[in-house]
């Protein structure tokens, strides 16, 4: 090489020695705060800072850290330099116009690359302890080079005369230690004020330094309701639009079905066998009017029970006078049935008793009545079933009732079977509502001739052809939560969609056209963000953290309470006894319950 390039090359290197020992480089920890980066290079006199960041460091949580940063090195009259190969803090640094080095080159100068042979310029975690290059000149020994003969020499000459003097040496400071060496006791109260302070510093340490809170947060959450309107379109009627997905319209088919049942329509009519009888006694009738009370036969008298006697006979009953009202005794007969329909018999054998007549309105009832005062007797309940005229008609109407119930579970099953045999994957839903399922006429067994016939119960059957149409229950969901999370506030979240609070109400129906239109409605539940990942979340918790340092549990609480994100609060604090939030904000923690795991 020749000594001009020699010369060149030796300005070079003083060149990047000069510019190297100029900078100023500060190892960032993954938890630093940037109060923590700032005070280490604050007093630092060099005018550019380079600062290694590892990834995931707390620097690169938030923009507004690095903004904080930069406006304090601008303020000292200091520039900085990110190195790190953290993406998130590569695209914050740039954002705010810090300029990032890394250690893959990626067109960035090489200075502090990491592949670099010069020890002076590599800047790895293994050097943290290193600050500041400095320049480093090679010098020329002057010295007289020493043979290896005259080094093993010297070396033994020298270890010789060493263990001489060794020896020596212990023996003088043996003997001067053992003419000095006295045995002192402690003072025993100076021992225990030493211990005594050291419980107070201890005390003292773990008092400001130790305690901590959790704190339990459940955010506000709310109700989220959305109404869409769905058309549902035949999907032979209308295959050419429907391959077109026009938005809000789903596909629908048809299903039909023939609905058969038998049902068994128990007997209400009811009378007296040879053996059954009816209770009969006597009644005072009280009558408490200025004029006379006329009866005619059969007015019924009933008690509380609801057991009813009628009177055989017409009668007066005299009116009240000075001394009393007027009274007249008749006998009376039970009814076979009670005022529910059901036989009296041996019901109808009663004690004394007070009956009103059910056929006065309730203001007259106090002044016409009966008193009996004596048992009623004779009654035997001993009675035969048969068919009335009621039972037929009740029995036609349910009949009916139990085909139109039955025909939304044969239409559901009938979509099941058409679904397996097609092959075809998916839930399908039935279109319910008294416009969506169409209904033929019902056919019942002729049953005149079961009328007044002793028997207890008796069969009807009967049939209906039934139509309907089918969809998809996926795809309409699909739509519903797409709207439902367009209406979600943006500093909420969507925990929850209730499937099952799913309701629709047809508002129009085209038959030629195959097209039903309906209202659909959705809920679900929207929490407020209280992330710690996320930036709104952490403001939150920042914001309450930087309120509550410091104060009392109750008064935190009461804070905490307040804030229009928070629906509930619990903190607990270690130890159990301290009275406060910590003053140590990085002793508050929190957890967050989704309110609808609370529920």
């Amino acid at each position: 090489m020749s000594t001009k390039q020699t010369n060149q090359d030796d300005e070079e290197l003083s060149v990047t020695t000069a510019s190297v020992s100029t900078k100023k480089v500060i190892y960032a920890e993954i938890d630093d705060e940037v109060t923590a980066i700032y005070d280490r290079f604050k007093n630092i006199t060099g005018k550019q800072i380079y600062i290694v960041v590892p990834q995931r460091a707390i620097l690169f949580q938030s923009i507004v850290n690095l903004k904080i940063l930069k406006r304090k090195a601008t303020d000292d009259g200091k520039t900085l330099f990110l190195i790190t190969n953290d993406k998130n803090g590569i695209h914050l640094a740039q954002k705010i116009g810090i300029e990032v080095y890394n250690k893959a080159y990626e067109g960035k100068s090489a200075l502090f690359a990491a592949e670099s042979s010069d020890e002076r310029l590599r800047i790895t975690p293994l050097k943290a302890s290193i600050n500041s290059i400095e320049e480093e000149a090679p010098t020329r020994l002057v010295e007289r080079k020493l043979s290896i003969s005259e080094i093993l020499s010297k070396v033994k000459h020298s270890k010789d005369l060493t263990f001489a003097k060794i020896k020596q040496t212990e023996r003088k400071i043996f003997e001067k230690a053992r003419s000095k060496f006295v045995i002192v006791s402690p003072n025993r109260h100076a021992l225990i004020g030493l211990v005594s302070l050291s419980l107070i510093i201890l005390m003292i340490i773990v008092y400001i330094a130790l305690p901590g809170v959790t704190i339990y947060l459940t955010p506000t959450a709310s109700v989220l309701e959305k109404s869409v309107n769905i058309t549902l379109a035949d999907s032979q009627k209308n295959r050419a639009e429907l391959d077109t997905h026009p938005e809000h319209t789903i596909a629908s088919y048809p299903i039909s079905t023939k609905v058969q049942r038998t049902i068994t329509h128990q007997a209400t009519g009811k009378k007296f066998s040879e053996k059954g009888a009816n209770a009969r006694g006597k009644i005072m009738i009280i009558n408490k009017a200025t004029t006379a009370r006329p009866l005619i036969t059969q007015t019924r008298f009933q008690t509380s029970e609801g057991i009813v006697f009628r009177i055989k006979q017409d009668v007066n009953v005299p009116a009240a006078n000075a001394q009393g009202p007027g009274k007249l005794e008749v006998n009376v007969e039970a009814d076979q049935v009670d005022a529910d329909g059901l036989v009296a018999g041996a019901r109808g054998n009663i004690g004394p008793s007070k009956f009103f007549l059910p056929g006065l309105k309730e203001d007259s009832r106090e002044e016409v009545y009966g008193e009996s005062y004596a048992d009623m007797s004779g009654g035997v309940t001993d009675y035969i079933s048969y068919v009335s005229k009621e039972d037929l008609t009740a029995a036609q109407g349910r009949i009916k009732d139990v085909l139109l119930k039955e025909a939304v579970k044969d239409l559901k099953v009938a979509i099941n079977q058409k679904a397996d045999l097609a092959g075809i994957k998916g839930e399908f839903v039935l279109l319910e509502g008294d416009q969506a399922i169409k209904l033929g006429e019902v056919k019942s067994q002729d049953i005149s001739g079961f009328e007044n016939k002793e028997i207890g119960e008796f069969s009807i059957s009967g049939e209906v052809d039934v139509k309907g149409v089918y969809y998809d229950r996926e795809t309409m969901l699909e739509i519903l939560k797409n709207e439902l999370l367009l209406k979600k506030s943006p500093q909420k979240e969507l925990v929850r969609i209730n499937d099952g609070s799913t309701t629709y109400k047809i508002f129009e129906q085209d038959n030629g056209g195959g097209k039903i239109k309906v209202t659909a409605n959705i809920k679900g539940i929207e929490q407020y963000e209280i992330d710690p990942e996320a930036e709104s979340g952490a403001r939150i918790l920042e914001k309450i953290r930087e309120h509550i340092v410091g104060l009392d549990i109750d008064e935190a609480k009461a804070y905490v309470q307040n804030l229009p994100e928070i629906n509930k609060v619990e903190i607990e604090s270690w130890p159990a006894w301290s009275p406060t939030i910590p003053t140590i904000a990085d002793n508050i923690e929190f957890e967050i319950t989704d309110a609808v795991n609370v529920e």
